[in-house]
């Protein structure tokens, strides 16, 4: 009768007395309480981080779009800048060009001015030497005017 098992059940049976003597359950089921308790807190606390970091993320969402169209705004007012640079530097290389070219035509113009004033003084010198050698060879008065005449009515042919 007092075998291994009988030991064995006194044994079972005073551990659990034991257990429910010092309340072990209970202990146990509000130790699992508490743990569950704080899981659900911590669940809790878990949502509201993971609502603030999906809140933080699409605020910084909205700023990189921001930032984005900012970019695209500034790179349309560099191309604009640009544009307007390109023009405003066409423009003034042309009216340098247009500028050179008056001065040029100026300076031919002068120059065409000066070369016909000494054509007409070596004309006019010439002619001086050659009435001056007819008149030293013996030319007639009507003579030496006829020639004057006619050198003075080419002239104004030859000079046109």
């Amino acid at each position: 009768m007092f075998d291994e098992s009988f030991f064995v059940a006194v044994s079972f049976f005073t551990v659990v007395g034991l257990f429910i003597y010092l309340k072990l359950p209970s202990k146990m089921m509000q130790a699992l309480d508490e743990k569950s308790a704080e899981i659900a807190k911590q669940l809790d606390d878990a949502k509201a981080l993971r609502a603030e970091a999906e809140k933080v993320l699409a605020d910084y969402e909205e700023q990189r779009k921001q930032a984005e169209a900012q970019a695209e705004q500034i790179i349309a007012d560099a191309k604009a800048s640009a544009e307007r640079t390109v023009a405003e530097s066409r423009d003034a290389m042309q009216a340098a060009m247009e500028r050179r070219t008056k001065q040029a035509e100026d300076k031919i113009a002068r120059a065409q001015e000066s070369l016909e004033k000494e054509v007409r003084a070596a004309i006019t010198s010439l002619a001086i030497d050659a009435a001056a050698h007819l008149v030293a060879s013996g030319m007639t008065d009507e003579t030496a005017q006829k020639l004057v005449d006619n050198n003075i009515s080419e002239l104004a042919d030859r000079l046109n």
